[in-house]
């Protein structure tokens, strides 16, 4: 399958086990929000926090767009940083968009190690050029962050799978709301979190469509949708025509925790389109993890890697297509008994606690992108890595899955 590949062991030799492992992490942006950043800025404070000697450079910030110059003066910057860097264990690359830069950048390092993430749509929009580098370097090699996403890069290699991390801050949080029993109120609430701006990918008219359905069949439902904002004004007039429907714009960390903790289901309900200016669809969907450490029951988007993110039939389910009838069915199914819905949710917090502990992650996040295990006295499966620096977890904004106002061809949230 990739039989130009020569492993990478061959090429460099493995530094003293009591050096800590220096890594240059080259990255599409940092402070325009969405999935891709919070995947990334949770790999960069893991590596830190484990001991790591670590250089990140970014190409995109607020006010640096997407142009060509920009992305020559990226090049050029990270270059010039790799060549000042020296030896690196791991030169690390935040998107498949800069495979080019990162090839020259393992020379330069001379990296034993040259992991390439890749999240969603990335995959399937990957230019050709970057896929051919990708398949005949012995170096660089595809990590990504779900079953469904490791198939699709199936062509250029065997790819580890890590998934997202959350924060140790930002899971306490979401926990202790998860620890707080709360009456039900009258009217049940569905909330879905997702950047505003990609509404229409993240499947916003569709879950309108499926949530009216339900209402006509049992009574009011209050339907939440959240995220980083500003939202567009083609979705302030979707949701002006539906009753019940509340839109929250940025909200902060506390907010957003409260949203999660007091809604009776999450709904990520993201559109599969491979293809195209608009190609949308859901790697895995960080947000079902934080809505499931919140307490919260889920339902997944039909298509994508999902389903790696919750446990079907136990902490959430799935519609079997992305049509609304679809969505419709579950929706009404899980809201119709709201006390076993509740019974569902703490479950959901049982299993992602379990399934998101620090230490654990900081293991797989040393061992999949520089090959080493953490130092000793960071290699631990426990949650006893409160070191870990605070993620910008915040805001749905900061969150809202890949799964991009950042440009489409950064990839999906």
């Amino acid at each position: 399958m990739n039989s130009l590949r020569r492993p990478s062991s061959l090429t460099r030799s493995a530094p003293p086990l009591d050096e800590p492992a220096r890594v240059l992490f080259l990255c599409n942006s940092r402070g325009l929000g969405g999935g891709i950043e919070r995947y990334l800025t949770a790999v960069e404070e893991t590596l830190r926090a484990g001991g790591a000697d670590l250089l990140r450079v970014d190409m995109l910030e607020p006010g640096i767009g997407l142009t060509p110059a920009n992305r020559a003066r990226f090049a050029l910057r990270a270059l010039s940083t790799a060549r000042r860097f020296g030896h690196a264990d791991s030169v690390i690359t935040g998107h498949a968009n800069l495979i080019p830069v990162a090839a020259a950048a393992v020379r330069l390092t001379r990296a034993r190690l040259g992991p390439v993430l890749f999240y969603g749509t990335d995959i399937w929009s990957m230019r050709r050029t970057d896929r051919a580098i990708l398949r005949a370097d012995p170096i660089l090699r595809p990590v990504t962050i779900s079953s469904y996403s490791a198939g699709a890069l199936s062509t250029v290699g065997a790819a580890p799978i890590l998934p997202p991390g959350i924060s140790p801050t930002w899971r306490a949080t979401l926990l202790a709301e998860a620890s707080r029993r709360r009456p039900l109120p009258p009217v049940p609430t569905i909330l879905s979190v997702f950047r505003l701006g990609d509404w229409a990918g993240k499947g916003a008219a569709v879950l309108l469509e499926a949530v009216q359905s339900v209402r006509a069949t049992l009574g009011p439902v209050r339907l939440v949708l959240a995220g980083r904002g500003p939202a567009p004004g083609a979705l302030h007039e979707l949701v002006s025509t539906h009753p019940d429907t509340e839109l929250h714009e940025s909200p902060t960390d506390k907010d957003l925790a409260r949203l999660y903790a007091t809604a009776d289901l999450f709904a990520l309900c993201t559109r599969t389109l491979p293809r195209g200016p608009h190609a949308s669809g859901e790697g895995y969907g960080i947000v079902l993890l934080e809505a499931q450490l919140a307490g919260c029951a889920v339902v997944g988007p039909a298509s994508g890697g999902s389903r790696d993110a919750y446990q079907e039939g136990v902490t959430g389910q799935t519609p079997v297509d992305e049509s609304a009838q679809m969505l419709e069915i579950v929706l009404r199914g899980m809201l119709a008994d709201r006390a076993r819905l509740a019974r569902t949710g703490r479950r959901a917090a049982e299993w992602a606690e379990a399934a998101t502990r620090p230490g654990d992650y900081t293991r797989s996040v040393f061992t999949t992108l520089t090959g080493r295990l953490p130092p000793t006295g960071h290699d631990s499966s426990t949650d006893a890595h409160q070191s870990i620096p605070n993620q910008p977890s915040g805001t749905g904004a900061r969150r809202g899955g890949v799964r991009p106002g950042a440009p489409t061809d950064l990839g999906a949230s």
